[in-house]
This record gives C-alpha cells, sequence and structure tokens, in this order.
C-alpha cells in the first residue's frame, strides 16, 4: 500500500537500520555497544569472546528479520480502531455511492510489538531473547476520504515518526522523521476499514499491536 505520508524506506527496520546486511551489521554493533546479550546471564556462560561476537551476528540478524513491518500497515492499522473513520466507513458501506470526508486534526497512533527470538545450543533452547519495538506516528492536519467503507484518499497534513528497539529491556535503537505529505494522496483501489470476517492475521505470532490516540475533536 503506497502513501505518501510516510518515508522511504518503508519497513520498521529500514527507518531505523537501513536494508541488507549493512542493517544487520549495525544492529550487531548496537547489541554489543549495549551489552544487551551479557543480560542472558548463565545462556552464554563459557562462551568464548569470539563465539559470542557470532551469537550476537546471528540474534541480529534475526531480529532484523523481525522488523519487516510496513510503517504504511501500521498506521491503517491504528485507523481501524479510529471511531470518525470506522463510522464512515459504515455509513458509506451501507449507502452505495456516497463518500465522506473526515478531518483528521492532530491524531497519534502507538503500535508496539514484542516478539521473542529462542537462543538454541544443539537444538536446545538455552534462553529466550524479549524483543520491544515501539512506533508512533502524529499525523497533523489530515483530510480523508472514505468511499464504499474504505479509505480511498488522504488530503494534506504531514507525520512526526518516533521507533525505538529494545532488546532485553536495552535500547539499541531509535530514530524520528518527519514528512510532509503531497497535496493529495490516491490510496489504489482503496484500503478497508472494516472488518471482512475474521480479524487479519497477527504478521509476527508473539507481537501485539495496540493504537491510541490523542485527538482534538474526535466525534467518535
Amino acid at each position: 500500500m503506497e502513501m505518501g505520508l510516510l518515508p522511504e524506506p518503508r519497513t520498521a527496520r529500514g527507518f531505523l537500520f537501513g536494508e541488507g546486511w549493512d542493517g544487520v551489521t549495525a544492529l550487531a554493533q548496537a547489541l554489543q555497544r549495549q551489552r544487551a546479550l551479557s543480560l542472558l546471564g548463565p545462556a552464554l556462560r563459557g562462551v568464548s569472546r569470539s563465539g559470542l561476537a557470532g551469537v550476537t551476528g546471528e540474534v541480529a540478524a534475526a531480529i532484523h528479520g523481525l522488523l519487516d513491518l510496513d510503517l504504511g500497515d501500521l498506521v491503517i492499522a491504528g485507523w481501524r480502531k479510529y471511531g470518525a473513520l470506522t463510522a464512515a466507513a459504515r455509513r458509506t458501506r451501507d449507502t452505495p455511492g456516497t463518500s465522506e470526508i473526515v478531518d483528521l486534526a492532530t491524531h497519534t497512533i502507538t503500535s508496539v510489538h514484542q516478539p521473542e527470538v529462542d537462543l538454541l545450543v544443539r537444538e536446545v533452547r538455552v534462553a529466550t531473547i524479549h524483543v520491544d519495538l515501539s512506533a508512533e506516528f502524529t499525523l497533523h492536519g489530515l483530510a480523508a476520504t472514505v468511499r464504499g467503507g474504505e479509505l480511498v484518499g488522504l488530503e494534506g497534513g504531514s507525520c512526526d515518526i518516533t521507533a525505538s528497539l529494545s532488546v532485553e529491556s536495552m535500547q539499541v535503537a531509535s530514530q524520528t522523521g518527519h514528512t510532509q505529505a503531497p497535496a493529495v494522496v490516491h490510496l489504489g483501489n482503496g484500503v478497508p476499514l472494516l472488518p471482512r470476517g475474521q480479524s487479519d492475521a497477527v504478521r509476527i505470532p508473539t507481537a501485539t499491536e495496540t493504537a491510541t490516540r490523542d485527538h482534538r475533536g474526535d466525534a467518535a
């Protein structure tokens, strides 16, 4: 889903570290710098310095892969819990051929994910590494067009983004960014705002996702 409101690269890992193996290397260096894996204690007892470097590299690669989350999808997930948008979606779905423009003013979407990485030695799990990814989007001055229960366009606005990554409660990366949206953003065939049957599958089985808002003038 293309959304000109958001920066490139569009994934959480790209935003924090960049794509490719350079990103894995940057994450491994951050893990070593913060000594995040030293908190695992007995699980790594007796491991040599070179062995620990190898473990750190493998853990970094695993975490880097788990960060393949599209920033646009995180924003849409938050909007699916947004009262004014879902109400407009229901009305336009129930009255075919109609559309509504929803003033989103200023609001914040927070998405939190908590995947885990199992550390195996000879196929035996010796530790579970806990990862916390938080992304916060503060959007200003947007007008959303809703038609047929779907978000079909955005007009104006800007977005401030803050993302942080912690491993075993040690922050290893953070990044901020700001984008100014084009005057009009068309969202292709539209983005569904209402559930269709069962809820969407979570991309990381152990992830949790929440959305909060700080919205002035919300009629929900």
